[in-house]
């Protein structure tokens, strides 16, 4: 914002001086023609006065020659100011010429430094993206895995408490039989002891 003010105002001067230039050398074709108007009417003024054709001659002489004098100081001074403001408004606008390459240099490094930027962040998005999904892959492979493995665990577990309950059911069997020889056993012998 702050550069594009300065390149409008260093337009306007540069518009500025070449109005100068212009009414300078309108103001030099006004004091051109007021000198040789000064001159033409000196002339006039002479010719018709009465004087000597000698003196006459030496006074328009004179005259002209200082007219034609004021007339070439007059004509340098214009041209040493028009070449000031020509070599101003060409060094002003060489600086806006190299103001405005530099700014656009400068806007296509941002771009460039802001593509990269892009590519890179956009880079770190798909790698952060990549090992996310790893990531959940993994865990998902880790949780179905675990679950395995405690199916595993709960099957061998169930077996081991099956096994124990086989065991026990086989020790009362056995023990339900024992008791029950020696239930028999004992009925024998009571049999046998009423006999």
């Amino acid at each position: 914002m702050a550069e594009q003010q300065k390149t409008q105002q260093a337009k306007e001067e540069v518009k500025n001086q070449a109005e100068k230039a212009k009414k300078a050398l309108g103001k030099r074709d006004v004091a051109t023609g007021t000198i040789i108007g000064g001159v033409v009417g000196a002339a006039t003024s002479l010719l018709f006065a009465p004087k000597a054709g000698k003196d006459l001659r030496n006074d328009i002489s004179t005259q002209t020659t200082t007219a034609v004098g004021k007339c070439k100081d007059l004509s340098n001074s214009t041209r040493e100011k028009c070449t000031d403001w020509k070599n101003t408004a060409t060094e002003k606008s060489q600086q806006l010429k190299d103001k405005f390459k530099k700014n656009k240099d400068n806007e296509q490094s941002q771009e460039e430094q802001s593509t990269e930027e892009q590519t890179a962040e956009g880079q770190n998005e798909a790698a952060a993206t990549t090992e996310a999904d790893t990531s959940q892959e993994k865990q998902t492979e880790n949780k179905e895995q675990n679950k395995q493995e405690n199916k595993q665990q709960d099957q061998n577990t169930n077996e081991e408490k099956n096994k124990q309950k086989n065991k026990q059911n086989t020790s009362k069997t056995k023990g339900n039989s024992n008791k029950k020889d020696e239930g028999e056993t004992t009925l024998k012998t009571d049999d046998d002891t009423a006999k």
